[in-house]
C-alpha cells in the first residue's frame, strides 16, 4: 500500500526537477531568477498534498481554487515534459546522425531561451484545448446484440456512466449536468462503473441529493471501483444506497425477463492490502450460461476468460482512454483494451472513456463520453 501512496508523487517530483534542469541548462537564467523558479516549482509541488489533505476536512472555493491550480500544474508538467524530452531526442539524434543534408542548427542563447519559450507556449496552448475538451461530454451510442436476449427484451437501453471521480473539482455542479444528460437519454437501466468518487473529501455526502434524481425504469446500479476504496469504502456505499442506487459487491442482480447482472469489486485495493481476492471466478461460473448477462467490473480486465464462460457483454472503464494522449504507450503496458467496442465471439466488451477526470482536469484526444447502448436480441 505504501509503495503506491509513494510512486506517483515520486514521478511528479522527479519530473518537475527534469523540467527545472531542462530549463535553466538552456537559458542559463541569473542566480537569482533560478532561485525563484526553484520556489516557484517546491510551492506547485507542495501544494498538490496540501489541498488533498485539506479537502478532507473543509470543502470551500479557496481551497477548491487553489486545487484547481496545482491539478493544472500537474497536467501542464506532463506536457511540458513530452515536448522538452523530444526537444532533447531530436537534437540529439540530429548531433550523432551525420545527414548529408543536414544543417547546423543555431546554438546560441537567444536560439536556446527561443526554444523554451516555444515550448513552453505550446504545452499551456495544449493545455488549454485539454481542459475545454474536459468539460464536453460526448453521448456515444452502439447497438450490441447481447447473447440469449429474449425478443421481448429487444431495444432494451442502459446508459453507463464510469469515471466521475467527485471531489474538489467534479462537485455537485457537474454532477447535476451529468445526472440531467443521463435523464435526458430516458434509459431503461442505468449502470456506474466505478470511481463515482475520487478521493476522501468532506463534502461527499452531498453528492446523494443530484444521484437521488437519477431515473431509469429499471433502477441504477454500481459497482465499486479502486477509487471508491481510497475514499472510504463504507462511506461511499452507504451515500450511493441512501440515493437509492443498488450497489453490487461481488453479487448478481436478475432483472424481469432473465437479464443477469454481475457487479464485482476492483481488485486494487484487495491486492495491496493483502486482502482475499473476490471469487471471480465463482461468481461468473454463478450465471445462468443459457440467460443474457452482463458483467460491471471497473478495469477492463478477464474479458476473454468471462468471454469464454459464455457471459455476453462485459462494461468498465478506469483507464479514462487514457486523458492524455502521451499516455496511450504507458496504458498499453497494462491494457490490452483502452476504449470503445471489443469483442471475442459473441461476447462484447465496451471500454468507457469515463465522464470525469483523476488528477489534472483535463483531456487531450480522450473526450469524456456518457455511453448509451441499446441491446438487441439475436432471435429477433
Amino acid at each position: 500500500m505504501k509503495s503506491g501512496l509513494f510512486f506517483v508523487p515520486a514521478l511528479y517530483f522527479i519530473g518537475n526537477f527534469y523540467l527545472y534542469s531542462w530549463a535553466t541548462r538552456l537559458t542559463q537564467p541569473s542566480v537569482k531568477l533560478r532561485k525563484g523558479v526553484l520556489l516557484s516549482l517546491i510551492l506547485f509541488l507542495a501544494l498538490f498534498p496540501i489541498t488533498k489533505i485539506w479537502g478532507r476536512h473543509d470543502f470551500n472555493s479557496f481551497n477548491q481554487l487553489l486545487t484547481l491550480f496545482s491539478s493544472v500544474w500537474m497536467g501542464l508538467t506532463l506536457l511540458f515534459i513530452f515536448l522538452a524530452l523530444g526537444s532533447d531526442v531530436f537534437h540529439l539524434l540530429w548531433r550523432r546522425l551525420s545527414f548529408p543534408w543536414a544543417i547546423s542548427w543555431p546554438r546560441s542563447l537567444s536560439y536556446r531561451r527561443l526554444l523554451v519559450v516555444g515550448i513552453g507556449l505550446g504545452g499551456i496552448t495544449l493545455g488549454g484545448y485539454a481542459f475545454w475538451e474536459a468539460r464536453n461530454i460526448e453521448i456515444t451510442r452502439i447497438e450490441i446484440p447481447l447473447r440469449h436476449l429474449p425478443p421481448d427484451l429487444d431495444g432494451l437501453s442502459i446508459v453507463q456512466i464510469s469515471d466521475v471521480h467527485y471531489g474538489m473539482l467534479q462537485e455537485n455542479g457537474r454532477l447535476s449536468d451529468i445526472v440531467s444528460q443521463v435523464n435526458g437519454l430516458h434509459p431503461d437501466l442505468v449502470v456506474i462503473t466505478g470511481d463515482l468518487v475520487d478521493e476522501a473529501v468532506s463534502h461527499m455526502e452531498e453528492m446523494k441529493v443530484p444521484l437521488a434524481n437519477l431515473k431509469s425504469r429499471l433502477g441504477v446500479m454500481a459497482i465499486m471501483g479502486n477509487h471508491e476504496f481510497f475514499a472510504g469504502v463504507d462511506r461511499a456505499e452507504t451515500i450511493m444506497r441512501r440515493a437509492g442506487i443498488q450497489v453490487l459487491r461481488n453479487e448478481i442482480k436478475v432483472l424481469p425477463g432473465g437479464l443477469q447482472i454481475l457487479g464485482v469489486d476492483d481488485p486494487t485495493f484487495y491486492r495491496r492490502m493483502g486482502l482475499a481476492l473476490p471469487d471471480f471466478d465463482g461468481l461468473v461460473k454463478r450465471l445462468d450460461p443459457e440467460k443474457p448477462s452482463i458483467l460491471l467490473y471497473h478495469q477492463p480486465l478477464h474479458f476473454e476468460e468471462v468471454a469464454a464462460s459464455g457471459m455476453g457483454l462485459q462494461l468498465s472503464g478506469h483507464v479514462h482512454g487514457p486523458q492524455l494522449l502521451p499516455m496511450v504507450p504507458f496504458a498499453r503496458l497494462l491494457y490490452s483494451h483502452l476504449r470503445g467496442l471489443s469483442h471475442v465471439g459473441e461476447s462484447y466488451l465496451y471500454v468507457s472513456r469515463g465522464v470525469g477526470t483523476g488528477g489534472p482536469p483535463m483531456r487531450l484526444g480522450s473526450p469524456p463520453e456518457l455511453v448509451f447502448i441499446r441491446l438487441r436480441s439475436p432471435e429477433k
